[in-house]
């Protein structure tokens, strides 16, 4: 029964959702006047405030307009997108970072047209560390030319850095708070930890504010049943691997398939493959620390 109504708020199903999910896209494209607005992280003060519902009916908001759209889960402690979105794949993101799995393999289709999704694996080692790689900053970089929107989901920054790593490397961010939920300090000191990242903060979102009798159900049903705390951190290795963190971003882009500029044509959706001359991943594009800046605003997340 949980598992059915996490599938129901994730999937666009609930209408009170799916107009908000709507309404959001807009407020995003009027932001997107001046400065173009593709890739987008979603976090919040603390667990249980619906990120990742947000984040779902986001990204199901984008690809029903039309859009091409890749839902990315960076939440890597408390994984729970595939669930919602009832897709599981092979590979994942890590597997991409440490040279073990190609792009097109670890993206995956769902059943949702226009919609994509790009899992993590379980007990990823230090996720701030592998946030902060050169490679990341890559990857991102690709994705971004790839689809006409990626969403990224990452931890509430109360508890961990990550999302502030993340948004200082993405066109915007969005801060999910539930109502009567989270006190204003925690607000506060979240806003605070973001800016400190230099993080475009493109606004909030409002949770768990009932519009009729069946959302309100759907809401406080599923969120009970996810009260619980980060999972597999105890088990998680300490130390991310030697080459993920290594310069040799050239042999890995091309080891995992970046270096073409993978497309989504190849899950047949028939965008064109970046020219060559525009390729990041071309020999030499990070060689130096100058240009291989942790993405599009600067800012050291060394811890």
């Amino acid at each position: 029964m949980a598992k059915k109504n996490r599938k129901v708020l994730g999937k666009f199903e609930v209408p009170g959702l799916r107009n908000a999910s709507k309404t959001l896209l807009a407020n995003i494209r009027f932001a997107s006047l001046e400065e173009e607005v593709k890739t987008i992280c979603i976090t919040s003060t603390r667990m249980d405030e619906g990120k990742s519902t947000v984040c779902s009916n986001l990204a199901c908001a984008i690809a029903s307009s039309g859009k091409r759209v890749l839902v990315v889960d960076a939440d890597m402690r408390r994984r729970s997108l595939g669930g919602m979105l009832d897709v599981h794949g092979s590979t994942g993101m890590y597997s991409v970072l440490s040279g073990k799995s190609s792009l097109d393999k670890a993206i995956i289709e769902t059943p949702i047209k226009n919609l994509y999704f790009l899992d993590s694996e379980p007990h990823v080692p230090n996720p701030p560390d592998i946030l902060s790689t050169k490679r990341f900053s890559a990857l991102l970089e690709t994705l971004r030319q790839m689809f006409d929107y990626v969403i990224i989901d990452t931890p509430p920054t109360g508890l961990f850095v990550d999302a502030s790593i993340v948004a200082n490397q993405v066109d915007g961010t969005l801060l999910a708070l539930r109502q009567h939920g989270a006190p204003r300090k925690d607000v506060i000191n979240a806003v605070t930890q973001l800016k400190a990242g230099n993080a475009h903060i493109l606004g909030t979102v409002m949770t768990f504010v009932p519009t009729n009798e069946s959302s309100s159900y759907y809401y406080s049903y599923y969120y009970s049943e996810e009260g619980k705390g980060p999972e597999g951190e105890e088990d998680a290795m300490d130390v991310v691997p030697t080459e993920l963190v290594a310069d040799d971003i050239s042999e890995w882009a091309d080891d995992t398939g970046l270096a073409d500029a993978v497309s989504v044509d190849s899950f047949g959706v028939g965008v064109p493959r970046t020219k060559k001359k525009d390729n990041p991943f071309a020999p030499g594009a990070f060689k130096s620390d100058d240009s291989a800046k942790r993405g599009r605003h600067s800012h050291d997340t060394s811890e």
